[in-house]
């Protein structure tokens, strides 16, 4: 999932610098913390990385690689940060994600202020949708109960599957090539959403 979102992070930044030779620092703020976010979530997955390291063939290798290289990167952070993450490696990462939904709905709210546009309009249903998503995720991993856990997991990859639609009609209105990949690697992205298992009683944090 963090996998996924980093290639469609990558690729929506892509889109802006394409589309208009720039990229607003709401916009831009967003992403760069967006990307930071997942680097943090791939590197303090323990759980899930125990099951890839179960599996065999190249492609497991492939993620535990990359996972190393998420951990040597983030190596910049202060303690208490680290910290906070190895405790909620799904609570933390994803409250910082919700900050890319904020800085796309800023970013879409003042210019569309300026000149009205239907990218703009779905910019902004966008926006809404990664902020409800990526709070509901958080939340399931800071609650006590495994009852609402459960609950808040299966409402956040819904929300943010609804942010994928709005990325459909972007592509359409757009036919842009990296808005076209980025959708292909959210989309990726959401499915994994909808396996997502926190486990309250166990203390353990499995992301699919």
């Amino acid at each position: 999932m963090a996998l996924c979102n980093i290639v469609g992070d990558c690729g929506y930044l892509g889109f802006a610098f394409a589309a208009e030779g720039f990229v607003s620092l709401p916009k831009l703020f967003g992403a760069c913390f967006t990307i930071l976010a997942h680097i943090i979530l791939l590197a303090y997955g323990d759980d899930q990385a125990r099951v890839v390291a179960a599996e065999k063939g190249r492609l497991s290798k492939i993620v535990l690689l990359l996972r190393e290289k998420a951990q040597s990167t983030i190596k910049f952070l202060p303690e208490f940060i680290c910290k906070a993450a190895h405790t909620k490696p799904v609570g933390v990462p994803f409250s910082m994600l919700a900050l890319n939904g904020v800085g796309l709905f800023t970013d879409a709210f003042l210019r569309f202020r300026m000149e009205a546009s239907m990218a703009m309009g779905i910019q902004l249903v966008m926006g809404v949708l990664i902020v409800s998503g990526c709070c509901a995720f958080a939340a399931a991993d800071f609650v006590k109960k495994q009852r609402a856990a459960n609950i808040l997991t299966k409402i956040a990859p819904t929300l943010l599957t609804g942010a994928t639609i709005a990325i459909i009609g972007l592509a359409a209105t757009t036919r842009n090539f990296f808005i076209i990949g980025s959708l292909i690697a959210f989309a990726l992205s959401n499915i994994a959403g909808f396996f997502t298992k926190i486990r309250k009683e166990k203390g353990q944090h499995l992301h699919s």
